[in-house]
């Protein structure tokens, strides 16, 4: 494997810069226009970059929106699409193979966020869960907070909402997934295991609100200052 043991860039999101490496444990792999790089703790990641981790490895990556994403040990994701369009932004990463952990904070309207496999798409709006791809493509998308939505790539598929400690299984060329309960065990042990990931992503919301109401105080100053501007203004 052609690896070049160079140092990504490193830097803060932003709309160029849709995603960076905020959590690194073992051995990650970013390839990148045909190259394959090793991942580094806050390392860019750009449209189309390619992210895999191997045996005992684990990858934690924070976008632009204050979302997070954790790809598991033996999983793969490519982030395919991040745009900004009238304030609104739309975000999409695929996963080709294993776990992959997904936080979202509450979107703003208009603003999307998608998780895309071989078999099926899930519509995020403010949710926490988790996307499984097998070997045979087989996908499952199990939900621990808030609600998805899930479709399937086959023509004329209905989206189908997925609640909170519900799980949705789908195979290549489906229609619709099957959907089930999650045991009582999956959902508690999903909240030990991830609990670390699960309060660094309560920590993202907070920074999250706490930016936008610096926002909004600061074009409420403005708003100010310009009506000032105009009661000192003299008119002939």
């Amino acid at each position: 494997m052609n690896i070049i043991a160079g140092v990504l860039l490193l830097s803060l999101i932003s709309a160029e810069v849709p995603a960076k490496i905020t959590y690194l444990v073992g051995n990650v792999i970013v390839e990148r226009g045909g190259k394959k790089y090793v991942g580094v703790l806050n390392a860019q990641l750009y449209i189309n970059d390619i992210i895999t981790t191997y045996s005992e490895s684990v990858c934690e990556i924070q976008f632009a929106d204050y979302s997070l994403v954790r790809v598991e040990p033996n999983s793969s994701i490519r982030i395919e699409k991040k745009e900004k369009v009238n304030n609104k932004f739309f975000q999409r990463i695929f996963a080709s193979i294993g776990d992959v952990i997904t936080k979202v904070a509450k979107l703003n309207k208009g603003d999307e966020v998608v998780v895309k496999t071989d078999a099926a798409q899930a519509y995020i709006r403010g949710t926490t869960f988790k996307t499984s791809v097998d070997k045979e493509g087989k996908s499952s998308f199990s939900v621990f907070v808030g609600k998805i939505k899930v479709k399937s790539l086959v023509e004329g598929a209905k989206e189908i909402l997925i609640d909170k400690d519900f799980t949705a299984k789908i195979g290549k060329g489906e229609l619709k997934p099957f959907v089930e309960k999650l045991p009582f065990e999956e959902i508690k042990q999903f909240a030990e295991k991830y609990k670390d990931f699960l309060d660094r992503g309560k920590l993202l919301d907070s920074l999250r609100e706490k930016a936008e109401k610096e926002i909004e105080e600061k074009k409420k100053e403005l708003i100010k200052e310009r009506k000032k501007k105009v009661k000192g203004c003299i008119f002939w």
